[in-house]
């Protein structure tokens, strides 16, 4: 096995990537950037991103660290050096450098590989002078298995990017590792590109019709939940400590589901949205349900090619119709089909529209729905079997309340992220009960099985 101390002595410190197939011609001068990424880039949070696979067999870690430099020099998002001026830029430097690899010292129990590495890879990132993701490894002693983890800022990565950089690392480290730099067949878009692409999409979409839609649909919306006030907008949108619950929705009755949404035609991720607000009800006791969902602006060639961070947030609003809502999957349906249609007008400015009259309070109460509905692609490292590490919470959001639906082969995880300073984990607990309650009594209409 390699030695990480051994490693660390005689690691190179810097590497030749070569040049990439047909690399676009870089225009001089700052860079302006998409709208998602502009109001990443502004958030007081930090947002760093991880990805973490436990790795078993000989990891080659010269091979493991020039494939890190090639995605570095390969994607102008990890190495751009990002500016907060009005408006916010990016400066694409001559030199890239290479990224981060720290090499923790072992860990006892696989417990505390994972606190370590976790601890690592979510340091605040200096993205003004471009170190904009690092990597790190720590082996668990007793086993002798290696954690592998990436943190990446969210002006450069999303739930998209993910099957990117898989694709991109195992491509580059099976060349490395067989002594070769890697040839790219399409040259990665530029962030100038990305830049045009939004810049077009926006351009095209009849932004006061969109206004318009929201305005009407969330008037009068209610503040989530009773009890006490909640706290103000500002702290609701800090960090705070957070825990987890996860559950598994089995194959048997996603298959139902899927079954059910191919003769009907709705979508996976409008019966999950019916399940969290069904959910949601049961513990509120209301019928008039709000949640934000996270939208992906996806569907183009550039943009889907890209490092960036895609996401706008948008409301879905469930108004349920009596105790037995049998075409609430149908209606919820419809009602996420047109807030894809006004995806271009994003909630927080819907949020700050006076016409709108969304109090903060009525903000700061509103749960997060994500759907992660890019495929799971695996880390392919020749000589290793690479296992990804799903967190026990997402560690990376901020608010009070998000529920994400995991699809992975034949099944699906729900998990329940909370912020423990505003609920208790057995709110976590109860809803995740409620939601696969939901998803187990089936579809309208079909036979549960048995």
């Amino acid at each position: 096995r390699h030695e990480l101390a051994r490693w660390l002595a005689t690691a190179p410190r810097r590497t030749d990537t070569g040049s990439t197939a047909g690399q676009a011609r870089q225009r001089p001068g700052p860079v302006p950037l998409a709208q998602q990424v502009a109001k990443c880039l502004m958030s007081p949070l930090e947002v760093v991103v991880p990805v973490t696979w436990w790795i078993e067999g000989e990891l080659d870690l010269r091979a493991l660290m020039a494939a890190l430099g090639d995605l570095h020099h390969r994607h102008q998002a990890l190495h751009a050096r990002y500016r907060r001026t009005d408006p916010p830029t990016a400066i694409i430097p001559p030199n890239p450098g290479m990224p981060q690899l720290r090499l923790l010292a072992d860990a006892a129990t696989e417990h505390d590989a994972l606190d370590q590495l976790a601890e690592a890879v979510q340091q605040p990132l200096d993205y003004t002078q471009g170190r904009n993701w690092r990597a790190a490894l720590i082996r668990n002693k007793t086993t002798n298995r290696i954690l592998f983890g990436i943190g990446i800022h969210h002006i450069a990565f999303d739930g998209w990017s993910y099957g990117l950089l898989v694709r991109d690392l195992t491509h580059a480290y099976t060349a490395r590792h067989t002594g070769h730099k890697p040839t790219w067949t399409h040259p990665a878009p530029t962030l100038h590109q990305s830049h045009d692409e939004y810049t077009r999409l926006r351009n095209a979409a009849d932004l006061q019709t969109q206004r318009t839609y929201w305005r009407e649909q969330l008037r009068d919306l209610p503040r989530q939940g009773e009890g006490p006030a909640t706290a103000p907008l500002e702290q609701a949108l800090a960090w705070g400590p957070k825990a987890g619950h996860t559950v598994t929705v089995t194959p048997e009755v996603l298959d139902r589901w899927d079954r059910a949404a191919r003769d009907q035609r709705f979508s996976r991720s409008s019966y999950f949205v019916a399940a969290f607000a069904s959910a949601l009800r049961a513990i509120h006791q209301q019928d008039d349900i709000a949640l934000l969902m996270v939208v992906a602006k996806r569907g183009s060639r550039v943009l889907d090619s890209a490092f960036t961070t895609r996401l706008n947030l948008n409301c879905v609003r469930v108004r349920f119709d009596g105790p037995h809502d049998d075409k609430l999957v149908l209606r919820v349906d419809e009602t996420i089909r047109d807030l894809m249609r006004a995806q271009d007008v994003p909630f927080a400015e819907t949020a700050d529209d006076p016409a709108a009259g969304l109090s903060g309070e009525v903000v700061a109460s509103l749960p997060t729905f994500v759907f992660q509905d890019n495929v799971v692609v695996p880390l392919e490292l020749p000589g290793c079997r690479a296992e990804e590490v799903v967190d026990p919470y997402a560690r990376e959001v901020p608010n009070g309340l998000t529920v994400e639906v995991l699809p992975r082969v034949d099944h699906a995880l729900l998990r329940v992220t909370i912020r423990t300073d505003y609920l208790p984990y057995s709110f976590a607990e109860e809803l995740n009960h409620h939601m696969l309650r939901f998803l187990e009594d089936g579809p309208a209409g079909t036979p549960t099985a048995g």
